[in-house]
């Protein structure tokens, strides 16, 4: 996709932030947590995880608008604590494109954007977590060369 233009989000890009992490984060629930939890608890539970994340140094937030501003997506970078290794990694909250605007370059454009900020900053690694349902991302991210390094796995001890 072409004529894409990344800024850093300002306060009048709230709105637009919010609710497309709040769509991003309902579509990668599972069908059983969509129907049990409420869209106004996810929404208050984002908020909350939000405000301690944006708080993180190195973190920001870039909107991707097209040639007439409108905007298109967004980009959540930052830096993340691999507990593992100890290091710091370059890390990926969030890349979400507007519904209408998908299937078009735009996602894979934010990943090289990303990918260059990661390198421009001098990280060695760049990593993100996809939800495991979501076959469009994972096809994504794997022509994009990213391995599965750990897969988080969660048993509902309610059923019945």
């Amino acid at each position: 996709m072409t004529g894409i233009r990344l800024r850093p989000a300002t306060r009048a890009d709230d709105a637009f932030f919010r609710e497309m992490e709040f769509q991003a984060t309902w579509e990668s629930l599972e069908d059983s947590d969509r129907e049990r939890i409420r869209p106004e608890a996810l929404h208050a539970s984002l908020r909350e995880t939000h405000d301690l994340l944006l708080a993180r140094p190195g973190n920001r937030v870039l909107i991707a608008e097209d040639e007439a501003g409108t905007r298109i997506g967004l980009l959540w970078f930052g830096m993340n604590r691999n507990l593992v290794t100890g290091e710091d990694e370059a890390w990926i909250y969030n890349i979400s494109v507007v519904p209408e605007f998908r299937g078009r370059g735009l996602g894979r454009e934010l990943m090289h954007r990303a990918e260059a900020l990661a390198r421009q900053e001098g990280y060695r690694v760049i990593g993100l977590m996809v939800a495991a349902h979501n076959a469009p991302a994972r096809r994504l991210y794997e022509r994009m060369e990213y391995d599965t390094s750990t897969l988080l796995m969660r048993k509902r001890l309610d059923r019945r």
